[in-house]
């Protein structure tokens, strides 16, 4: 597998700064939502919480906050209760509910379920080595550096040009605390002692599922689409034209700069494990459903994906990471959610176990990063409007 991409555009992925989130106003017999864009202003008003399905209000205050959001938005939304959808918005030049777009690091959680499936199949122990599928070393008796992280001076050993880090496990990878760098290069700190996003590290996963499935990862992903019927995800090589020709429906990626113009990317081995799957929102929300009403895993594997192993720093506060999923549980809500942003495109997912309730957002256009708080407002909006009628819900113990 090639390990090509370029790592500016992927470390984007996560990793951003708090921006300003929507003023929901809860007020006794009445709710009111405004979205501003300019002088403009629109409020939707509501009945109570106690008369009215909080569903309901969710679906009207996403779609104004979508219609008058001040940065230009094209995508496919889509809102489910227990599986079924309540909601869905399409918006920008040729987007329909059959678009597929590329899901930049939602792809993530396919690949820590097809790992979790490998370890319930047998294939694989998350406490295991990397070197050892990657390399077929055992456990422990490799020769690659030990000990030697990056800016550490050690005389006595060589890198191992050939192998990495003999400490970083699978379970390291996944939760992206295995400071794994390159071949010949130095670890960029001691497995397991800090969390730092890796894109690269999701690649390498990619690879370990090659050799213990034996086949490309892209096969697999193709076998894992047939088999749960998730029509309208696949994994596609090559640029976003020469892709289009095989996947009409694939979105045309756009970015944001001077102009918005069409994104120079291409998908290539090393960028589909961390970002580059394609998806339609419904097919992805078909996923969501099945991955959280425990249809993809054992409930052992489903426990460990769904725990938090590590704090992390992020646009949203009191995040904590599992595999593949981010977990927040602020106000007694629980929440499992992931973002996205690569060249083109953007995305955001998010699940509420309590209620049953999922969000999926997929985008054909990336905002300018000279602004990360103006990129992911309308995400942070969208966010915040679901949270405020769940705790709304919770605390009048009405069903959304």
């Amino acid at each position: 597998m090639r390990l090509s991409v370029i790592s500016t555009l992927l470390t984007g992925f996560l990793l951003f700064p708090s921006a300003n989130s929507i003023a929901v106003l809860l007020e006794t017999g009445t709710e009111k939502a405004q979205s501003v864009q300019g002088d403009k202003s629109i409020a939707v008003e509501s009945q109570t919480a106690s008369s009215v399905s909080k569903v309901a209000e969710i679906k009207i205050l996403i779609q104004a906050a979508i219609k008058d959001s001040p940065q230009p938005f094209s995508g496919s939304v889509i809102l489910l209760e227990q599986g079924k959808p309540q909601f869905e918005l399409q918006k920008g030049e040729g987007i329909s509910q059959d678009s597929r777009f590329v899901m930049a690091s939602l792809s993530k959680q396919i690949t820590a379920t097809l790992i979790l499936q490998a370890l319930d199949a047998g294939k694989l122990d998350l406490n295991q080595t990397l070197n050892h599928y990657l390399f077929g070393d055992a456990k422990g008796d490799n020769k690659a550096l030990k000990g030697t992280v990056a800016g550490t001076n050690s005389s006595a050993n060589a890198l191992n040009p050939s192998r990495y880090d003999e400490r970083i496990t699978l379970h390291q990878l996944l939760t992206h605390t295995s400071g794994v760098d390159k071949l010949g290069k130095a670890n960029r700190f001691e497995p397991g002692s800090q969390f730092e996003y890796s894109n690269f590290g999701y690649s390498l996963l990619g690879q370990v599922l090659e050799k213990v499935n034996h086949q490309s990862f892209a096969e697999q992903v193709a076998q894992f689409a047939t088999r749960y019927q998730f029509n309208g995800l696949s994994a596609e090589l090559g640029s976003i034209e020469a892709i289009r020709a095989k996947v009409p429906s694939l979105a045309i990626g756009l970015q944001e700069s001077e102009v918005i113009a069409p994104a120079d990317l291409v998908l290539d081995e090393a960028l589909l494990p961390a970002g580059g799957l394609i998806a339609s929102a419904p097919a992805y929300a078909a996923f969501q459903y099945l991955l959280h009403s425990g249809k993809l895993m054992s409930a052992e594997s489903y426990q460990r994906m769904t725990t938090a192993y590590t704090e992390i720093q992020f646009l949203w506060p009191n995040m904590r990471y599992g595999y593949g999923v981010r977990i927040n549980k602020d106000d007694g809500l629980v929440e499992y959610s992931h973002t996205g942003y690569l060249s083109g495109y953007m995305s955001m997912t998010l699940h509420y176990p309590e209620f049953n309730l999922d969000l999926v957002m997929l985008e054909n256009l990336s905002l300018n990063l000279n602004d990360r708080t103006r990129v992911f407002e309308l995400h942070n909006q969208i966010r915040q409007i679901i949270r405020s009628q769940l705790l709304l819900a919770k605390a009048s113990n009405v069903k959304p």
